[in-house]
């Protein structure tokens, strides 16, 4: 059988960082493979390759046998490429329905048709319709991507990708940030579609549930070389894979977490907070109290509140009534950048780097000392040099833009970044969405010696794992509303409840 993609000896280094390295090659029509690897293996790298954003430094790239090597991305798309990315790429201002009419508009030769009322053009309404059904959007369709949440813009961008009908598609961590509810959707919809023998899949993907039981095939990428490459039986039983990539399970500190000082008095008190998007009341009556020195998680479902607390809280979606306190001041009517200056570091879920300024311009860009903070609290201060102590990687990849990044170098910048600073609370929303195994085990430990500085920590997760292993405390938020404050160990010890409110238990059969 004719490879559908035959990549040759493709190499694109950043600098002295070779992120592909003489790395070949092929996909059958009809596969489904997993792409997967350590943060920072090269495996966007690779797809922006593949999909022309990224020109490589040498080798080439054959697509049903034709060099794509110099070929712009939208030229490929033309050619049946296509690819969903890593961090969510809508169009935030137009509705689901206006989203997928435009790549349905573009493939129909009918962009010119782009002002035209959608039941204007028959073929366009029967296909946007079609989209709608498939992707279970239909609820959402007079909706603008902005006001949906961060799991349904994904569900939107990956019916974006499939609008354009590909050959090959590539989707770059599809399943970030979607709720087991929303990943079991996705799993039976691109179940039904690879059945069809139509596309050819190829997922970046690091939910190992996920890999297993879709893939058929298992590319194993480590510093940018392919290391392993087989069928999920090889692949699970391959120890070099298990050493690189799988790492151990999450380390939680101990009970007494040695170094760590005791809580003290309610640095972030949050009491009635209601806040709107329009006219949709999302966040409802909610009060939560984190105190110095602690560790708090918020978990929920996707869209069940836990970002739009953390934007309520810097400002960034300003509450309609409630009271947000940080020690004894109110922060209610001050901007976010007067909000960070009493001391509160926000790290967003889609990290907002600045993609175009280096590593460490991004770090400078955000210095503050420590006296400059409004609280008056001495501490220690963050400079370059803790925070590349911390962050390593950081160190060695200074030179490199944000968008040159892997997505879990981008997380580690933005949390330093955050450090830089010099908060005395930090907010982290969904900080181990995206990140490997073993990365999600670092994780935990950075979280730790965050805390042991004298940084109190508010973070919103959906993996309840990794958040009840680091938590003094834990909220579940439902519907916008607390529903339940328990200590993270009688959250380990009594898992129903996590069921209950949040469905932690493995990823759903898809069906």
């Amino acid at each position: 059988m004719t490879p559908l993609l035959r990549v040759a000896r493709l190499r694109k280094a950043f600098g002295e960082l070779r992120a592909v390295d003489d790395l070949s090659l092929e996909l059958l029509p009809g596969q489904f493979a997993c792409l997967i690897g350590p943060n920072g293996a090269g495996k966007t790298t690779l797809v922006n390759l593949l999909t022309g954003r990224l020109a490589p430094d040498e080798g080439r790239i054959e697509f049903e046998g034709r060099d794509i090597t110099g070929l712009a991305a939208h030229a490929r798309v033309r050619l049946g490429l296509a690819r969903s990315f890593q961090i969510n790429s809508v169009f935030p201002q137009l509705t689901v329905v206006d989203n997928l009419a435009i790549p349905v508009l573009a493939r129909l030769g009918r962009s010119g048709a782009m002002l035209s009322r959608i039941d204007r053009v028959p073929e366009l309404e029967r296909e946007v319709g079609r989209l709608l059904a498939e992707w279970h959007l239909e609820a959402e369709r007079a909706r603008p991507a902005a006001a949906l949440s961060h799991g349904t813009q994904r569900l939107l961008e990956i019916a974006i990708a499939a609008a354009a009908r590909p050959r090959l598609l590539l989707l770059d961590e599809p399943t970030a940030g979607l709720s087991p509810l929303e990943k079991s959707q996705v799993l039976a919809q691109l179940r039904r579609v690879a059945g069809t023998g139509e596309t050819t899949f190829v997922l970046v993907e690091h939910d190992m549930d996920i890999v297993f039981r879709l893939a058929d095939r298992i590319i194993v990428m480590h510093r940018g070389r392919v290391l392993a490459d087989g069928t999920p039986d090889e692949i699970r039983a391959n120890p070099a894979v298990r050493d690189a990539y799988l790492g151990g399970t999450v380390a939680g500190p101990t009970a007494e977490r040695p170094g760590s000082a005791p809580p003290g008095a309610p640095l972030l008190t949050v009491e009635r907070l209601n806040t709107f998007y329009g006219q949709s009341h999302v966040i409802q009556d909610l009060s939560l109290t984190v105190r110095r020195g602690e560790v708090v998680a918020l978990l929920g479902r996707n869209g069940a509140g836990k970002t739009t607390t953390l934007r309520s809280v810097m400002g960034l979606t300003p509450p309609r009534s409630g009271q947000v306190l940080l020690g004894r001041r109110s922060l209610k009517g001050l901007s976010p950048h007067e909000i960070a200056q009493t001391g509160v570091g926000y790290v967003p879920e889609d990290r907002r780097i600045f993609r175009d300024l280096a590593v460490r311009d991004n770090l400078l860009i955000a210095a503050r000392a420590v006296g400059q903070r409004t609280d008056g609290d001495a501490g220690h201060g963050w400079d370059l040099a803790r925070v590349y102590a911390l962050f390593p990687d950081l160190a060695t990849l200074e030179r490199l833009r944000g968008d040159q990044l892997s997505g879990g170098q981008q997380k580690m910048l933005a949390i330093g970044r955050a450090l830089m600073g010099n908060p005395q609370l930090l907010l982290l929303d969904e900080p181990s969405e995206g990140l490997a195994p073993a990365v999600v085990r670092a994780l935990a430990g950075v979280v730790e010696r965050i805390r042991t500085e004298g940084v109190t920590i508010l973070l919103a997760e959906q993996n309840a794992a990794f958040a009840t292993l680091l938590a003094d405390r834990a909220y579940i938020i439902e519907n916008g509303r607390i529903r339940l404050e328990a200590s993270g160990a009688s959250l380990r010890a009594h898992p129903e409840a996590l069921q209950r409110y949040i469905a932690v238990e493995g990823t759903p059969e898809a069906g």
